[in-house]
Formats: structure tokens, sequence, C-alpha cells
């Protein structure tokens, strides 16, 4: 099983793509607690199986037992890959973090979402500074294992002129070394808005440089799903497209734990839940109080609710009643929507 979890919705940064900068109206800061978590996930749970401390609004390492949730699956024999800018905590706090990796080699690994080096990381990943990334990027690697952390970096017109830099860095550091490339950056630009010493902000508009490789693949499923809105899809072509979907919960046996402990099949959903897109709250609500939270109930006690064991997948057909584009456009023609990382050798 994988599972990404979603420990907190804070976060100390403000990146323009985010969530929880583009609805700051919508964030409430929910956490769930180390004990949360030994119950949810007993040691037999973890064992084997792998955990995403990633998330849709909050950054993991901002949650006060991260380390001791880090340290409590690997102990257990369970893989934990983090995501994050980096950007918090303290050199002896990363230290320990590279002693847990040391202490369970291969299973646990790091990637350091920085998007940029010393001129422009702070565009993108605003409200972080280098200097701490970059402390907290040394001291990790001064107790990990060589490559137990990658260095991911998406190319933007601001930041191409440091590539080969952060490449160089990483290098040093014992890191291996990633382009990350997302659907959203292909299609959108973001507005940064930069904090200055004299208290006005700059706006920095963000233009990816390098775009997905499937956009027109993309293009593709949008056009599918505007189509039969129209009444423009007969059903052979409906068919093809449920068909090329791949599920990160029915095809992969991923979950996904938002901050609130309610289980999702992916971050997808979830993303869609927290903006209450397609109405996917007011629809679910058909279901009792707390069907998916855990809270209530036990991973495999949601797994058995009606909606995971039948009507999700059910209802990828636009003409099902419990219907949400969003399970097509991020998941048919084999995922196209995904982001795409590219290792480079260093």
């Amino acid at each position: 099983m994988k599972v990404e979890l979603e420990i907190t919705s804070d976060c100390n940064a403000a990146c323009p793509g985010c969530a929880r900068t583009l609805n700051k109206e919508l964030l409430e800061i929910k956490s769930f607690s180390l004990q949360d978590l030994y119950r949810v996930f007993t040691p037999w749970d973890v064992r084997n199986n792998q955990f995403k401390f990633c998330g849709v609004l909050g950054d993991p390492i901002v949650h006060p037992d991260f380390l001791k949730m880090a340290d409590y699956i690997t102990h257990n024999n369970g893989y934990v890959e983090v995501s994050t800018n980096g950007g918090y905590n303290s050199a002896d706090w990363w230290r320990e973090l590279g002693s847990i990796a040391a202490r369970h080699p291969g299973m646990l690994h790091i990637h350091f979402c920085a998007d940029g080096h010393k001129e422009t990381n702070h565009i993108y990943r605003v409200n972080t500074k280098w200097n701490v990334v970059e402390r907290n990027m040394q001291a990790f690697a001064e107790t990990a294992p060589v490559q137990h952390a990658t260095w991911i970096y998406i190319v933007f017109d601001h930041n191409e002129h440091e590539l080969d830099i952060a490449k160089e860095h990483a290098k040093r550091l014992g890191f291996n070394f990633a382009t990350r490339t997302g659907m959203r950056n292909s299609y959108h630009q973001w507005i940064a808005q930069i904090g200055k010493k004299n208290n006005k902000t700059k706006k920095v508009i963000t233009t990816t440089k390098i775009e997905h490789s499937k956009k027109d693949v993309m293009k593709e499923i949008d056009n599918f799903i505007k189509d039969h809105k129209d009444n423009k899809v007969d059903d052979t072509a409906k068919q093809q497209i449920l068909d090329s979907i791949v599920c990160k919960y029915i095809h992969e046996d991923e979950i996904f734990v938002a901050s609130d402990l309610t289980m999702w099949p992916c971050c997808f959903l979830y993303d869609s839940a927290f903006k209450n897109r397609e109405g996917i709250v007011d629809k679910l609500n058909q279901f009792e109080p707390g069907w998916n939270s855990l809270r209530k109930h036990s991973v495999n006690a949601i797994k058995h609710h009606p909606w995971y064991k039948k009507l999700l997948q059910e209802s990828w057909d636009p003409d099902h009643p419990l219907h949400f584009n969003r399970c097509i456009k991020t998941c048919a023609k084999n995922k196209a929507y995904h982001n795409e990382i590219n290792y480079v050798d260093n």
C-alpha cells in the first residue's frame, strides 16, 4: 500500500501556484497528531508500505512531531518519502533527520523542492530564505547517507540561468538532481508577490521554461470533457476515455490522508473537496457524516464503504450522478496530467 500523508495544512511558504495561496479565504490550519498516526497505522500496517509526506496544503516539516513520525515509520520497516521546501527548522533538526536516514539505510528519502539558487529560489518559493534552505540541505547531507535526497527544480524563465549552479551544488552535497514539469505550469503563469525591506511588494510573473510533454494529450482530454457536455461524444469514444484512466486508489493501491484525518483516493479529489470544485462536498454529503473520517473508522472500514467499493469507479462515467470531471482530467490517458520528474546525471 502507498499512503500520502498531509500531516498538516500549515506551511512557511506562499508559493503562488499553491492551493493555499490561491484560496486563502478557505484555508484552516489543521494537523493530526503523532498519536493519531500510531492509532491509524500500527507497526503491522507500516511494515513494507510506502509513506509519502507531502500533501495539498502544507509542508510536513512544519509539523512539530515530524521527526518522531519519520522515525516511527522507518523503525517499523516502512519507507518514507518527504517533499519539502527545506526552509524551516534548525540545522540540528536536519542533522537528526539525516541520522534517522542513516539508522535505516534506504528507508528515507527527501525531496528538496528548491526552484532556483541564491538569486531566485525565493521568487516562486515565496517567504523562504535561501541561506536557511542552503544551511538545512548541508546539515542533512552531513549525517544522511549519500543519495538519500533529491533536489527537485522547476525551471522558470527567471531561474533558468541558475540551473547549472544548482546541479553542481547538488553534486557537492551528494544529492540526486531532477527537474519537474507540472501540467498547471504549462497552462498558467503565476504572479509571485515578493516582500521587500521597505514593506512593499514586488510582483514577478513566473513562466515555465520546460513544457509538459503531454500537453497536447491534455488538450484532447479537455476537448472530450467539453464535447461530452455539449452532447457530442458517442459511447465508443467515451469508453475509450474511461478505459484509459489509471486511478491511484484502484490501480495502484494508494490512499491520501488529509490534515483533518479524512481519507481520499488521491490528492486530486481532496484538492477538489478543499475548494468544493464541481460541488464534490455537496454530492458526497449524501453519505453519513464522517463516512471517510479516520477519527471514526479504520482505513479498512473506509475501503469497504460503497463509494470506495463500487461508486468511485462507476462515477468516472460522465453520465453518473456522482461524476467529477477531475477524475478524467487528472488520470485519463494513463495519467497524462501528472507531474513529470526528469533526473539529471550529476
